[in-house]
């Protein structure tokens, strides 16, 4: 393939990767020099034998160690629904779950458990044979029986469709994944409960308004046959479903962190606080202006209340331990806007230093301006699909935060 064509390519599969993931430009830029990849991971296809594979730097690029390619799609899975998983009640099966499978197996079980009591049912109609008369018999029938009785047609109104049967094909999917015996329990008793069940269709239907409480957990139940929650597997992670914003996992990873370590009650995340207004001169309308901190984790003894923000971009790519001007003028709005006084700046670890325990965080800076007061912290992320990493991850940053205040 001569310099041209692939050139092409690379530009053509920027295009999709903007299109994917509803960026204003294309992260991929080629020159004279070569090719650069920006603000996006993940695997895109460039041609049918030809893939381009574009990972974080801060997971350590190793081509004699694959362990970097687990760590990613580990992250990039969990930020697909890390949302999704924080809001629920992990704490009530037992503890917090040890890794990405169990994780997604108890959110699954959970939603189901809040939903049953009104069950996700449709009408069908099928053919059965009965002598006790209950559908519509064909009239020859009735003078000629099956040996079965009577072959007539049947309206039901049940549990068995397509969506139930993506919910219990995501279940068995699940099962040989998942250490922890509860959330076993919990898969089995969800299977029984929904059986029997057709397999899962090739085309799924959109499940009705009625139902719509229903809709989390069938797209939950959809990625996880596509392979969330499931082991890494060489060649089997496809593109459509792993082409993340390098910001966003990285953001994502510290939300579900933090509550899985300081509890779901003790972190707001995303909430949007006044800084002040703005007024349009042409018009004289007057709007708010809001910020957006990405955690805030309330006070609990003798921890004061503190602000939790992901940062990534400059950080990493300049490659510099400092607290940059522009990270530290945001921090002091947020602090302006929730009067908090204690603010985290939360950047992944270089991947160029000594490996650390994973979640281990080291404040590299801190800034006091008045009674403000901004710390800088690194944490390392690399091992972080290792069965029970994400547990050690949230306790190591809970005790990081803890000592830096």
């Amino acid at each position: 393939m001569d310099r041209t064509k692939a050139n092409s390519l690379l530009i053509e599969a920027g295009n999709r990767a903007a299109s994917n993931l509803g960026l204003k430009y294309n992260p991929i830029s080629v020159d004279a020099i070569g090719a650069r990849a920006i603000d996006f991971a993940g695997l895109i296809r460039l041609a049918p034998a030809l893939e381009l594979e574009v990972a974080p730097k801060f997971l350590g690029l190793d081509d004699a160690d694959a362990a970097w390619r687990e760590d990613f799609f580990f992250l990039s899975t969990l930020s697909r629904h890390g949302r999704l998983l924080a809001t629920e009640r992990l704490s009530a099966s037992g503890g917090a779950p040890r890794d990405l499978s169990t994780l997604v197996a108890r959110s699954i079980t959970g939603m189901y458990e809040a939903r049953k009591r009104r069950p996700l049912r449709s009408y069908r109609r099928v053919r059965e044979a009965d002598f006790f008369l209950d559908g519509d018999p064909d009239p020859v029938d009735l003078i000629f029986p099956s040996p079965d009785g009577f072959e007539q047609e049947v309206i039901r109104f049940d549990r068995r469709n397509g969506w139930n049967s993506d919910i219990v094909a995501a279940a068995k999917e699940l099962l040989p994944e998942v250490s922890d015996p509860s959330a076993v329990g919990s898969l089995v008793r969800m299977i029984e409960d929904l059986s029997p069940q057709n397999g899962p269709a090739n085309r799924r239907k959109s499940i009705p308004a009625r139902h719509r409480a229903w809709k989390p957990l069938h797209e939950l139940s959809i990625d996880v046959l596509g392979g969330l929650g499931l082991n890494y597997k060489q060649g089997q992670a496809h593109a459509p479903g792993y082409l993340v914003s390098t910001w966003r996992v990285w953001e994502d990873l510290l939300t579900v962190a933090a509550r899985l370590g300081f509890g779901r009650s003790a972190v707001v995340p995303q909430k949007g606080f006044t800084l002040g207004t703005k007024t349009k001169m042409s018009t004289g309308a007057v709007n708010k202006l809001s910020v957006f901190p990405d955690c805030v984790i309330e006070a609990d003894g003798a921890r004061p209340r503190l602000l939790l923000d992901a940062k990534y971009k400059g950080h990493i790519e300049k490659g510099q331990l400092r607290i940059s001007e522009a990270d530290m003028y945001e921090a002091l709005a947020f602090s302006k806007a929730t009067g908090c006084n204690q603010v985290v700046l939360a950047y992944p670890a270089q991947s160029g230093g000594v490996l650390q325990p994973v979640g281990t965080c080291i404040a590299f800076e801190s800034v006091q301006v008045d009674a403000v007061r901004i710390v800088g912290v690194h944490i390392e992320i690399r091992h972080i699909s290792q069965p029970g990493a994400l547990k050690t991850f949230s306790a190591n940053l809970v005790e990081g935060i803890a000592a830096v205040f």
